[in-house]
């Protein structure tokens, strides 16, 4: 992992950088990174996306940022080389990069390695770990090989017939959203988003850091407990008073500290400059529209969002994909970004759905 020191002496440098994304969803993970580098005010360019690999070039503070907000990654670090899958290439590619330039300061090391998708086999990880470390000591003689904690841990990928080398910045932490599964919450909703696609809306909203942030159908508080725990001031509104209630629960539960929990209409807001909103309006079995069709209820609370939004703030709307929400978003005043689409059973289709007021 990069030292902290050496983060910082790097921030402001531009540097190819690699994600490693969890693959739940073919365009999502990919697209949260890029929203988390926009909420924070990191610029990228050359991005090249692929199966489960992310690259850019971008400051090294970009890893750090996502690694703080993202759950959708896996690995993420500096890409310091790449070419094609083959022994005779990696072990010239390797030997003459500069590690000793890159890792001046690692007295040990360890190498692992990933493989993503189908490419060819023809590699063992185990042998390329090997091999590449041995490399890896030539360049750098003062440094031994230490697998657990180590100083710098390198990192091979082997993903479409081809090669990429780097140095991780940052492996995501298991079981983090274990302690907060809706069923483990004092108060259980069967339509509450797991936390895993609540993270993701709320950095879809690209909500930058501290920012005011609301879920205008807050329900019992999924989307507000992620949205508080990357330490955005939260707001919740639910037309239920029961919802608050167990929104308010929830989130005392975790030590997170709303700063207004209010019974009112989503489609009538009385909150002005919001930096941020995501949301998934009630639909389905397990939710209460009060009578309102779920279309209306989308249609009519997206043609007056934009007076509650911050100019040049962006929102992000779940709701089943037969719903236009774009075209009521455009009919809103709204700006359309991106649409992901989600199978989540035979039949339901969920719209994830990234909109700016102008």
């Amino acid at each position: 992992m990069l030292q902290a020191n050496e983060l910082q002496q790097e921030a402001s440098q531009t540097r190819k950088l690699f994600f490693i994304l969890s693959g739940e969803h073919a365009s999502i993970p990919s697209a949260e990174v890029r929203a988390i580098l926009e909420s924070a005010h990191v610029k990228y360019s050359n991005t090249e996306e692929g199966y489960r690999l992310l690259t850019m070039e971008a400051s090294v503070e970009g890893l750090l940022k996502v690694s703080e907000r993202s759950l959708m990654y896996d690995w993420c670090g500096m890409e310091l080389g790449r070419c094609g899958a083959d022994e005779q290439e990696i072990r010239r590619l390797v030997k003459n990069l500069p590690l000793n330039e890159v890792a001046r300061n690692a007295s040990n090391f360890a190498v692992r390695s990933v493989r993503l998708g189908g490419v060819k086999k023809s590699i063992r990880r185990t042998d390329l770990e090997r091999d590449v470390g041995s490399y890896v000591k030539d360049l750098l003689p003062q440094s031994s090989v230490r697998l657990r904690y180590p100083d710098v841990t390198f990192v091979c990928v082997l993903f479409d017939e081809s090669f990429l080398f780097g140095m991780e910045g940052y492996l995501k932490a298991s079981g983090l959203i274990a302690p907060r599964r809706p069923r483990k919450r004092p108060v259980f909703h069967p339509s509450t988003m797991p936390p895993k696609i609540a993270r993701c809306m709320v950095n879809l909203s690209r909500v930058p850091p501290g920012g005011t942030f609301l879920d205008p159908f807050c329900g019992v508080g999924g989307v507000l407990i992620e949205g508080a725990v990357v330490g955005c001031n939260v707001l919740g509104i639910d037309a239920d008073r029961r919802m608050l209630r167990g929104a308010r629960k929830n989130l005392r539960y975790f030590n997170l500290d709303p700063i207004g929990l209010l019974c009112a209409d989503a489609r009538h807001l009385p909150l002005r400059d919001i930096d941020a909103i995501a949301t998934d309006p009630p639909y389905g079995r397990g939710s209460s529209t009060r009578g309102e069709k779920v279309a209306n209820l989308v249609r009519d609370f997206l043609s007056g969002v934009g007076d509650s939004l911050r100019r040049g703030a962006h929102m992000c709307i779940s709701a089943p994909a037969e719903v236009a929400v774009e075209n009521y978003a455009r009919d809103g005043g709204l700006i359309v970004g991106e649409r992901h689409l989600v199978r989540v059973h035979r039949s339901l289709t969920r719209q994830f759905v990234v909109l700016q007021n102008p």
